[in-house]
């Protein structure tokens, strides 16, 4: 009787968890378009999932059968990435990053681990997308290009979340490796070649164990999704404004055109001056320092906080002077895509506030505790608070003071007996006398390394749940 007793709470427990989500195939769409999209987590085939996006114009509808949805595109989408999230009357799935792009989509066509096995004809200006579906697969994709003309491969495996450390080869028609690519500003490849003649080519795709591993066979899972964008059009890029000497403050677009290339800025500045300096680049690993007039390396930076792989420096003037910025890639990699945006701004006052989950269950007439991190980079004045809002009717939580320099709070939200069940985004801010941050919650992967293309958002989900 007892053992019975045990297995009846065991199923209990088990029939609330929320429902899990693994993988969306394919994990994007064309704008304009509407796409059937197979999930892979469990739970997921009981209790007749919703689904969530973080766009109005993104919207998934139930099909026919369990973990199947379809993806409509509106027009008005802008390209890019965006978060779903699916769920119960148990709770919210983690959120999962799905891609919105211009090309035309196609799916891999198995099988095709090796070139003699490629039915599919040559593709060009297109996203394809695959799965590495078990252990040692390899996808091989033709494509067709022309001579002259620039082709560019770019893949997001591990920038969409999936457990790999993907890695990417171009070959010729007799299977003769012609350029390769593994990591690049991630762990995701990207390969660009001008080609000698005219005619099909093949790419091939596979990955490596992430986290990374003693093993070091090619990795496959149903969960090892990826999207290769494959181009040989001229890509638009942001006009380039490269002054020879900046007046602060000022924002520009730059790029490293060839393999080597610094670029280099001259900066008037006086003693006693404080500068907020930042690079934001896509397509390669950013390095900045700062120099005097004699060339001496004042300050430099390579990564800025976490997996955030943009430079970020505060400077504080020392004495009046000449100074140069410069710019360059980590790795002296140059290119018409290595485009970067440069800003310096006066230093002010910031407030981070991290949430230490991306999803809260609470049953009607019950509480749970919201726990959060901020950080302050010692310059905020004035009392901070952090507040709920954007919660569901009967649903509450005290305003709660956050330490002057920052550190842990917890936030109660509460539930009226009369609450009604309810599943829902919300937020939370920390407010100061000049600045209003929401706080984010990392999204969910393992030991990242590199940016995904979405790294943190600032809508946690609520499940008000009955009770039982």
């Amino acid at each position: 009787m007892m053992r019975a007793l045990m297995w009846l709470c065991i199923a209990a427990v088990a029939s609330a968890a929320p429902p899990g989500l693994e993988s969306l195939v394919p994990a994007g769409g064309q704008v304009a378009s509407r796409v059937e999209v197979l999930l892979s987590g469990a739970g997921l085939d009981k209790g007749s999932p919703m689904a969530w996006t973080n766009h109005p114009g993104l919207v998934l509808l139930a099909g026919d059968k369990p973990k199947k949805f379809q993806a409509s595109i509106s027009k008005d989408v802008p390209p890019g990435p965006y978060l779903m999230r699916f769920y119960t009357n148990e709770g919210a799935t983690p959120p999962r990053i799905f891609e919105v792009g211009t090309l035309a989509e196609v799916t891999e066509t198995e099988p095709n681990d090796v070139v003699k096995e490629v039915k599919s004809a040559p593709q060009m200006n297109v996203t394809i997308n695959g799965v590495l579906l078990k252990s040692g697969d390899v996808d091989t994709h033709a494509i067709r290009v022309q001579k002259g003309k620039r082709v560019i491969l770019e893949l997001h495996g591990y920038a969409l979340g999936s457990p790999m450390d993907p890695a990417m080869r171009l070959m010729d028609v007799r299977g003769v490796e012609i350029a390769a690519g593994h990591d690049t500003h991630n762990l995701d490849p990207r390969i660009e070649h001008v080609p000698a003649v005219d005619g099909t080519y093949f790419v091939q795709v596979f990955a490596f164990a992430h986290p990374p591993a003693a093993d070091v066979a090619l990795m496959g899972s149903a969960n090892h999704v990826y999207r290769l964008t494959v181009t040989d059009e001229e890509k638009k890029t942001p006009a380039v404004s490269e002054p020879k000497t900046l007046t602060a403050p000022v924002a520009l677009h730059g790029r490293i055109s060839k393999n080597g290339e610094e670029d280099r800025f001259g900066f008037l500045a006086k003693k006693g001056e404080d500068w907020q300096i930042e690079v934001h680049a896509r397509n390669m690993d950013a390095t900045l320092r700062i120099e005097d007039a004699d060339g001496k390396v004042l300050q430099q930076a390579d990564d800025g906080e976490k997996e955030d792989v943009n430079p970020t420096l505060r400077w504080k003037v020392a004495k009046d002077g000449e100074f140069k910025m410069v710019i360059a890639d980590r790795f002296q990699h140059g290119g018409p895509d290595h485009d970067y945006e440069l800003t310096v701004k006066p230093f002010a006052p910031k407030i981070t506030a991290t949430l230490a989950a991306h999803a809260y269950r609470v049953e009607i007439g019950k509480s749970v505790e919201v726990k959060l991190s901020v950080k302050t980079n010692g310059a905020v004045t004035g009392k901070m608070q952090a507040r709920v809002v954007e919660v569901p009717a009967g649903v509450t939580a005290a305003v709660m003071e956050v330490p002057a320099k920052g550190g842990d709070v917890t936030l109660t939200l509460k539930v009226a007996a009369d609450a009604v069940v309810s599943q829902a985004p919300f937020a939370v801010e920390v407010t100061s006398d000049a600045t209003t941050v929401r706080a984010t919650y990392a999204v969910p992967f393992t030991e990242p390394r590199g940016a995904l293309l979405i790294m943190n958002d600032a809508q946690p989900w609520l499940t008000v749940a009955a009770g039982k």
